[in-house]
């Protein structure tokens, strides 16, 4: 097995001229013999998933002290792999019984958007064209009729 003390000057120099040549990130890895900001990203991503099906809403701040630890490198790759396993599992039976919608409310997040950016540039009416369904329209035209028959 070849260790560092076995190695020749020349030897060192190439080493330390490649890992200069690395980027932060790959350093990391390298020293970590882990990618924790990959493991870090899959494991909040995780945790939030699970807050959602669970809660229906997310608290980003939650799960900071394990996030925290995960891109220190306090979990080995072992434990990594252990615990999603575990979690993906666990995910897959939140998703099964979940209540949540399978789709967005698109006009409530356009609605919503629109608002926000009226609330803070002013009125859109001529940079934006909104589209209206036309059962909508026509609910409110009935709506008028009727309050006026």
């Amino acid at each position: 097995m070849t260790t560092l003390e076995n190695l020749s000057d020349e030897e060192l120099l190439a080493l330390d001229s490649w890992f200069q040549g690395l980027s932060k990130r790959e350093k990391e890895t390298t020293v970590k013999g882990t990618d924790t900001k990959f493991a870090y990203h899959v494991i909040r991503l995780a945790l939030e998933g699970e807050q959602i099906l669970m809660e229906h809403d997310l608290d980003i701040e939650r799960n900071a002290e394990i996030l925290k630890a995960v891109r220190r490198g306090d979990w080995s790759e072992e434990k990594l792999r252990s615990w999603f396993d575990a979690k993906e599992k666990h995910l897959e039976e939140l998703y099964t019984k979940s209540t949540l919608r399978h789709s967005p409310d698109e006009e409530a997040i356009k609605d919503l958007l629109m608002n926000c950016l009226e609330q803070h540039y002013g009125s859109l009416d001529q940079a934006v064209k909104r589209e209206v369904p036309v059962d909508k329209l026509i609910a409110e035209m009935k709506a008028v009729i009727e309050k006026y028959s």
